[in-house]
């Protein structure tokens, strides 16, 4: 920002300036505010001050808020805790009859798994456009079979789809 260059003064508007300040200092001096005037500030002061020191109304709202977002944060990453166990079929126990699996999971987490079981299950045929298979869309609602390998856990491990046509 550029400021404009005032020129100095000459003595004589220096002398005059000078002059002119000592008789408004001497004016001014003899001036008081109205004492009610002054009672009034003062009150209106101390008001101030203690009205800056209290909390404001909602003062437990971002403490609630910011409770309440760990809480829910911390559930959604641990997950639900009681997963129902998955059904076994003892004529679908063994891996080896069917098709190949597809992986859901790493495959290094899949190796993993000391007790893998396998569920025979059925879901409508748009899911598997969710895994990245061609779906089409007259038949997108249709159920389609397949067998799903599950974890000690409940997660699902891989899918092995019986009926695709």
């Amino acid at each position: 920002m550029n400021t404009p260059q005032i020129p100095p003064l000459s003595a004589v508007e220096q002398s005059r300036l000078e002059d002119r300040l000592a008789e408004l200092r001497s004016a001014s001096a003899s001036l008081e505010p109205p004492p009610a005037i002054e009672a009034k500030l003062r009150q209106a002061f101390r008001a101030k001050a203690r009205a800056g020191s209290s909390r404001p109304r909602l003062w437990w709202l971002p403490p609630f808020a910011l409770a309440a977002t760990i809480a829910g944060v911390s559930w959604l990453v641990r997950g639900p805790a009681d997963l129902p166990a998955p059904v076994v079929t003892p004529a679908l126990a063994s891996l080896d009859d069917g098709g190949p699996f597809l992986a859901l999971r790493p495959l290094s987490r899949i190796a993993l798994e000391p007790s893998a079981t396998v569920v025979r299950t059925e879901f409508p045929r748009v899911y598997l456009a969710q895994l990245g298979l061609p779906v089409s869309p007259e038949r997108a609602g249709e159920p389609v079979q397949a067998e799903l390998l599950y974890s000690a856990d409940g997660e699902a491990l891989a899918v092995r789809l019986l009926e695709t046509d």
